[in-house]
């Protein structure tokens, strides 16, 4: 998962040019610049090849002066975003590219990657290499490894600092994000968070990257959550960046 933002000016077009090796791009938020002399709204559009322009948000200064926008761009064409309004009020957009693994060249998503396992065992063995899946519904999938494999491994007691995404299978809609805020620092393993983070996370190294495919029963089970419905399973992206002893 790397950031991305751009800084969007009246009268000046800005294109996306899509490169299949960053993988998708989510855009979560929209903000004005800094201007204290315009109250006029400002408006965010884009299009998408010879396609009808789309409009993303509107903002105005004082009285909604940010957006939280969910929209995913994984286009062969290119993408032109563009902001109507005060020539002297910008819009800065905001998002993160999805690991490059979540693309497919057939443009259908495949949650967790597991759609073309060859095999598929309980246990935690391993499937196709980097997939985990176990018999509580678990499902871990390494996306990034740490290349010095002698680093200090991430153990019940660690505290540990985080980024992640997370989403509903169901609909892939984010429902909670690091990027918006600091990364998150807790105790792994002394049930501080959902179980599926206490279990999917052990074993990581700094630098390494892990998609958790988890069960109701290991997340927030038929109660919920805030953005999720009881009984959700959901998927988390997660990339370890500090462990603490």
């Amino acid at each position: 998962m790397a950031f991305w933002g751009i800084e969007l000016v009246p009268e000046k077009p800005y294109t996306l040019v899509f490169d299949k090796s960053r993988g998708r791009l989510r855009i979560s938020k929209a903000t004005l610049g800094i201007d204290d002399h315009s109250e006029e709204r400002s408006v965010v559009r884009c299009k998408v090849g010879d396609k009808c322009p789309i409009l993303l948000c509107s903002l105005r200064p004082r009285v909604k002066e940010s957006c939280s926008i969910d929209v995913e761009f994984n286009e062969d064409d290119d993408v032109v975003f563009e902001v109507i309004g005060p020539a002297t009020t910008s819009v800065h957009l905001a998002g993160f590219y999805l690991a490059i693994s979540h693309y497919r060249d057939n443009g259908q998503s495949d949650h967790c990657g597991l759609n073309d396992m060859k095999k598929t065992v309980d246990n935690g063995a391993e499937v196709n290499g980097r997939v985990r899946k176990f018999s509580n519904g678990l499902v871990i999938e390494d996306l990034v490894l740490n290349p010095e494999r002698v680093s200090i491994l991430a153990t019940p007691g660690s505290t540990v600092l985080i980024s992640y995404v997370g989403q509903l299978k169901s609909n892939s809609l984010v429902f909670d994000s690091s990027f918006s805020k600091p990364p998150f620092l807790f105790k792994l393993g002394a049930g501080e968070v959902i179980k599926g983070w206490d279990i999917g996370i052990n074993g990581m190294r700094i630098g390494d990257k892990r998609r958790l495919t988890i069960p109701p029963s290991l997340a927030y089970g038929s109660k919920g959550r805030e953005n999720v419905p009881p009984d959700s399973e959901v998927v988390f992206e997660i990339e370890m960046l500090k462990i603490l002893r």
